[in-house]
């Protein structure tokens, strides 16, 4: 279930990222193999690290954008 949420936000270009999942949380991503669908660097020990990294990437992703006269990003973060 979850790599059919994953490719269907990856079509959005929408990406999943976890944030403060728990031990059991953690095993059973790693029990199901779904953490080869979600990649290590989208999981994230709290939500501050999370929005953090999104953020950052985000901003990333606009000034390239920029660089390349796609967007004006004004909406972005």
């Amino acid at each position: 279930m979850l790599k059919e949420i994953n490719k269907s936000m990856g079509r959005k270009e929408v990406q999943l990222v976890l944030a403060n999942p728990g031990s059991e949380v953690m095993k059973k991503l790693d029990k199901s193999k779904a953490l080869e669908t979600i990649r290590q660097q989208w999981i994230f020990l709290t939500v501050a690290e999370a929005v953090a990294a999104c953020t950052s990437f985000s901003l990333h992703a606009c000034k390239s954008d920029l660089a390349n006269h796609e967007t004006d990003c004004d909406s972005v973060v």
